[in-house]
């Protein structure tokens, strides 16, 4: 755990994962645009499903959040959460072990506190306890300069995605 006395930084456990995925969506919803789902909705369900499945198992998932508590005691003020995942080794990386930070959320009433920079640190000191020497992330507008502060930069080549057609 890492922190000030008023703030700590925890790892996540079972029982965050509501949460979690309520920052996840207040920052898509701030970055986006994108309504917020409804509790039972389909997509949120699994989401917080999965999210649970990854805080009991630890790091045999391959994955980490971390997570700070609201002062006042009402949810979470931040969490960042990241997932460790294999691609073929390299010279660069000869343990093909790369990392993805799915994404660092802090809730509007707590910005501008250094909150982000909080969680963000812990799960890139995990990494480094793991051994990853890679880790990428996708920024916003919100975060672009503190992941540059913290070392990220553009990838090389051209970074493209493509999402197939739903069914």
């Amino acid at each position: 755990m890492t922190g000030t006395d008023e703030v700590l930084v925890r790892r996540a456990v079972p029982g965050d994962e509501e949460e979690i995925q309520r920052l996840r969506h207040q920052m898509a919803f701030a970055v986006f645009g994108a309504t917020p789902p409804a509790p039972d909705e389909p997509n949120h369900v699994a989401a917080v499903k999965k999210v649970r499945t990854w805080l009991e198992s630890g790091d045999e998932a391959g994955t980490a959040c971390f997570v700070i508590d609201a002062l006042d005691g009402d949810g979470l003020a931040a969490s960042a959460i990241g997932a460790i995942d294999e691609r073929l080794p390299n010279e660069r990386n000869p343990s093909g072990r790369s990392g993805y930070i799915y994404g660092v959320c802090t809730e509007e009433r707590y910005r501008r506190r250094g909150y982000s920079r909080l969680v963000l640190q812990a799960l890139l000191d995990w990494y480094a306890d793991q051994g990853i020497p890679r880790i990428e992330l996708h920024a916003s507008e919100y975060g672009e300069a503190l992941y540059r502060e913290l070392g990220f930069e553009p990838p090389r080549g051209l970074a493209l995605t493509r999402w197939a057609p739903l069914p």
